[in-house]
């Protein structure tokens, strides 16, 4: 932030220096300044709002703006000068410096405002269009200006002033119109992005769920199996609970850590009827961390593939601990794998999707973490949002 805060202060006194230099070497050559002065002016509005990530409409009112309102300080600002000194050679150097860097303060104010109020976006293309319409209704009202006012000029070569502030100022809209082009062909290729970004998220809710339910059958099948009858109908009945949930939170994109929790808890009870005395799960969540954010079913999935790919039993018990750290929730298992045990990485592979495709930040995985007494450990962290 205070890098991108010099490298403004830099444009801002830059353009400025540089209204200066173009109004002093005009003066100089005895040509007119107002067409190259009027689109440096632009220029800078134009870079600033780029820079701040504002609308193009709100640039295209800033550049109207600045126009009229650089132009009425320009005068005024030369008029004080030409009372206070003899040398008439400064005065509009002078004047149009301190006029560009008031205009360059007054839209970074602007721009930061804006952006306080509606955060950082890149500027969209549809008003670009109405922008560069602008900037050219502007450059034909100069130039009949000039040509108005052209028996006032004396013995000044109009044609000579028109050539080069066209050309200067036919440069500058090719630049901006460029900027247009890229921006929009950014933008589309960001939509590209989103929405194939999207249809790969389907996808893969459409195989979780399946997967979460072929894995919880084949444990129906141990149950009935194995265990007595009471407990295969209990884990049903608990089941039947979790898909509840499960197809509340089918259109939501973000739940109450809170909610998530209460799901894990019913979670965790359901595998302590397979696993009465193997699992051990911790929970370390302070109550402020509840009110946050997840991505549904995330945390537990992440238990899901403890208890999948780890060995359970009373001799070699899967210690799971939920805990929170700044912004992530963490969940850390010690490592015991099971032999040949394949893995498609489908649900990790979902929830990383997820978090980069809501939030634009990735999800922590450590999977070589030792604790104090060497033991191996996996780590997930999910970021709280």
């Amino acid at each position: 932030m205070e890098k991108q805060y010099r490298t403004d202060i830099a444009i801002i006194n830059g353009f400025a220096l540089l209204h200066a230099l173009v109004a002093l070497c005009s003066r100089l050559a005895g040509i007119q300044d107002d067409l190259m002065l009027t689109m440096l002016t632009m220029l800078l509005v134009v870079i600033i709002c780029l820079r701040r990530g504002v609308s193009a409409k709100f640039m295209g009112v800033c550049v109207i703006a600045v126009n009229i309102f650089g132009f009425l300080l320009g005068m005024g600002w030369a008029a004080l000068f030409r009372e206070l000194t003899d040398y008439s050679l400064i005065v509009n150097p002078l004047s149009t410096f301190i006029t560009t860097e008031i205009i360059g303060w007054v839209i970074y104010g602007c721009t930061a405002a804006i952006r306080r109020r509606d955060g950082f976006r890149p500027s969209d293309t549809t008003g670009f269009k109405w922008l560069l319409v602008a900037i050219v209704l502007i450059l034909c009202a100069r130039l009949a200006l000039i040509l108005l006012f052209s028996d006032l000029m004396n013995s000044q070569n109009i044609a000579l002033n028109l050539i080069i502030d066209y050309i200067f100022s036919c440069a500058a809209l090719v630049y901006l119109a460029a900027n247009a082009i890229h921006i929009d062909a950014k933008a589309r290729s960001d939509r590209e992005r989103t929405r194939l970004a999207q249809y790969s998220y389907m996808k893969l809710k459409q195989q979780v769920n399946p997967h979460f339910l072929f894995n919880s059958l084949n444990i129906l099948d141990c149950l009935v199996k194995d265990a007595p009858r009471e407990t295969a109908s209990t884990y049903i009945h608990k089941l039947a609970g979790m898909y509840r949930y499960m197809l509340r939170s089918e259109d939501e994109t973000l739940v109450s850590l809170r909610d998530e929790m209460e799901f894990v808890s019913r979670y965790v009870d359901m595998m302590k009827l397979r696993f009465p005395e193997g699992l051990i799960v911790e929970e370390d969540i302070p109550e402020e961390a509840l009110s946050r954010s997840v991505v549904p079913c995330s945390v537990q999935l992440l238990i899901e593939n403890a208890t999948k790919h780890n060995r359970i039993s009373a001799g070699e018990p899967l210690h799971i601990r939920l805990s929170c750290e700044e912004s992530y929730i963490i969940i850390d298992n010690n490592l015991q794998p099971k032999s040949e045990q394949s893995s498609t990485g489908l649900g990790l592979k979902y929830i990383q999707e997820q978090y980069l495709d809501l939030a634009g930040r990735g999800t922590v995985v450590i999977p070589d973490a030792t604790d104090a007494a060497g033991v191996p450990h996996y780590i997930v962290k999910l970021p709280l949002l």
